[in-house]
């Protein structure tokens, strides 16, 4: 049954609003608790527990302060009402984002559950988002560490690791990605719907599948990035470029070209 939490314009957290930073050792299931719509501009600084699916509204903005954490409730049967992209636990942001997280003290977000093979619940979700600015964030085990529809965030220093998807982008997106890593899953980033991304000084590495897919009538702009121990290294359409600064390596095979469709 789907955990009946709500956040109201002040967030009701189960826990006290001022308290220490939690130390590792503590039960996550014990930390104060997040769930629900937002109904006002909200900042999370320290360790909570995703109960719930999240959601953050079209002109709401969540912030998300630096070594803050956040453990995931895994489920198969969550919805946010009125409407849900995923049955599994998710944080869909309609309106604004910001993760401050820095090198030092990056943002992580995880589940509960410490199963290291399994996808455990849907991931961060950018729908028609307001203003997304990621910096040094840690997604893990997720369907897709982030999807975007018809969304275009700045990101930097955004690691995914062991989820299906790196990044999938949908309805021309248009992220610009910097100094990210996207490791040990199914596929790094993967574009669909005239979507256009630019991703530049980032690592593509240890992919079942695909490193970089684009998609017919996508296009992106690739500088300086390693694509490399993956299955298919880069697939994209027969006359789009990619340049000879990105590094191709290492894969099973390193390009794969198809045809553009014709009229």
């Amino acid at each position: 049954m789907r955990l009946g939490i709500l956040l109201t314009a002040s967030l009701l957290l189960f826990g006290c609003a001022a308290r220490p930073t939690v130390p590792v050792a503590v039960d996550p299931l014990l930390l104060p608790q997040i769930g629900g719509t937002i109904a006002a501009d909200l900042v999370l600084a320290g360790d909570y527990l995703l109960a719930a699916d999240l959601q953050v509204p079209t002109g709401i903005t969540l912030t998300i302060k630096a070594g803050s954490r956040i453990f995931v409730q895994p489920s198969d049967s969550t919805k946010i009402d009125p409407e849900f992209l995923s049955r599994e636990t998710e944080i869909l942001i309609r309106g604004n984002l910001y993760v401050a997280g820095t090198a030092a003290e990056p943002v992580l977000i995880k589940p509960v559950t410490d199963d290291p093979q399994a996808i455990l619940w849907s991931g961060l979700q950018l729908v028609e988002a307001g203003g997304v600015r990621l910096q040094h964030l840690i997604v893990e085990q997720a369907e897709a560490g982030v999807l975007c529809i018809n969304a275009s965030p700045v990101i930097k220093g955004l690691q995914v690791r062991r989820s299906r998807y790196g990044m999938l982008l949908q309805q021309q997106s248009a992220p610009q990605v910097y100094d990210s890593l996207f490791s040990a899953g199914e596929a790094g980033l993967f574009c669909w719907d005239q979507s256009a991304p630019r991703l530049q000084n980032s690592r593509i590495i240890d992919q079942q599948e695909e490193g970089i897919y684009l998609g017919r009538g996508c296009r992106g702009v690739f500088v300086g990035n390693q694509v490399a121990n993956t299955d298919r290294g880069v697939i994209l359409p027969a006359g789009v470029s990619f340049a000879a600064s990105n590094r191709v390596i290492d894969n099973r095979l390193d390009f794969v070209r198809y045809p553009q469709e014709t009229e």
